[in-house]
């Protein structure tokens, strides 16, 4: 499962009660929920002179299995049947304890390298008390480099 950290409000999440993308059956995009999440495996795309690239493959809403997608300018991640550009992601600042970054290319602008971008999933309209099957569409981008604020950018996976 992917979890996300954070403290927004001043509450800190913490397993099992942490903040989860999970990819719900009936909703065409990725989710926040408070507990638990979808299961994904972590796959190697790409090795090469900028580093290393990652995708995500979940099984969450297909039997067959479906890839994840980063769409950056909607704000929103979505599962595809096809391995795409934007279902790549580089890990950085990665902990110790398995804390961090994923980080993604934004879309090319006439030429200009493009911006970098890092996955953030927030919790602010979760409140203390809600059940762990809590959802919300928090799910986001910021720019990258940026330093943890009220959204949570650090993310780890952990065993199902």
């Amino acid at each position: 499962m992917l979890r996300g950290w954070g403290d927004p409000r001043g509450k800190k999440y913490s397993v099992p009660r942490g903040l989860h993308l999970i990819f719900p059956e009936d909703w065409t995009f990725g989710r926040v929920r408070l507990g638990t999440g979808s299961k994904f495996d972590v796959i190697p795309v790409y090795s090469g002179p900028e580093g290393d690239r990652y995708a995500l493959w979940t099984t969450a809403t297909s039997a067959t299995g479906k890839w994840v997608r980063f769409d950056v300018p909607q704000d929103q991640v979505e599962l595809v049947d096809i391995l795409k550009d934007e279902s790549h992601f580089a890990k950085s600042n990665v902990s110790k304890t398995g804390w961090m970054k994923i980080v993604i290319d934004g879309p090319k602008e006439d030429g200009a390298a493009p911006k970098r971008y890092q996955l953030s999933l927030a919790g602010t309209m979760i409140m203390e008390g809600d059940p762990d099957d809590e959802e919300t569409s928090e799910v986001s981008f910021v720019e990258y480099p940026k330093e943890e604020d009220d959204k949570i950018v650090k993310i780890s996976f952990v065993k199902a």
